[in-house]
């Protein structure tokens, strides 16, 4: 005589085990494991954003040595308007100038920073506004090349240069799976 096998538990298989618990990605989709490590584009695109910082913060110390032409170009243009003006009125109009020149690119290399934080957490929004902002950069530096000094334009071509990279590394095939599995999170 033969003996039949005790039937299957509850919520069980044949075997007798439990089912293994499904994977979920972070934003709650089953089925695939948890992304808990940047791809390489990714820390790629972190690193051209970090070098646009340092890029942008060095934008900020070149403004300050083409203060003389600031101040040529400032006094010609109000001698040819016929505005009558003193020495005083140059030195603060240039410091107001150079106030907001340094307190927008205190707030660049903000941004730069933020940007590559928020990718690297897998903050899709981040990404968007990452390239948004990007594409202001890129008409701010077609409209500052009749105005820069040559190596203001240098370095801010070099910013550009890494903004390209950081966009590029952005939208690649590994850091869209990235931000999928972030999304939610």
């Amino acid at each position: 005589m033969s003996a039949m096998p005790p039937p299957p538990p509850p919520g069980g298989d044949q075997s007798g085990y439990q089912p293994a618990p499904a994977y979920s990605s972070p934003g709650g989709h089953p089925g695939g494991p948890v992304m808990t490590t940047a791809p390489p584009s990714i820390v790629r695109a972190k690193y051209a954003m970090w070098a646009g910082a340092v890029l942008h913060l060095i934008t900020v110390f070149t403004s300050f040595l083409g203060m003389d032409d600031m101040r040529a170009q400032l006094e010609e243009a109000l001698t040819e308007q016929g505005v009558a003006f003193t020495d005083g009125t140059i030195d603060a109009a240039l410091a107001v100038g150079m106030a907001i020149s340094v307190g927008m690119g205190v707030i660049g290399v903000v941004l730069w920073l933020l940007m590559a934080w928020l990718n690297g957490k897998g903050k899709g929004w981040a990404r968007i506004v990452a390239t948004v902002l990007f594409a202001l950069f890129v008409i701010s530096f077609l409209f500052s090349f009749a105005q820069a000094t040559a190596v203001t334009m240098i370095v801010n071509t070099l910013v550009l240069l890494a903004g390209a990279a950081a966009i590029f590394f952005l939208w690649q095939k590994d850091s869209t799976a990235w931000f999928r599995a972030h999304k939610g999170v």
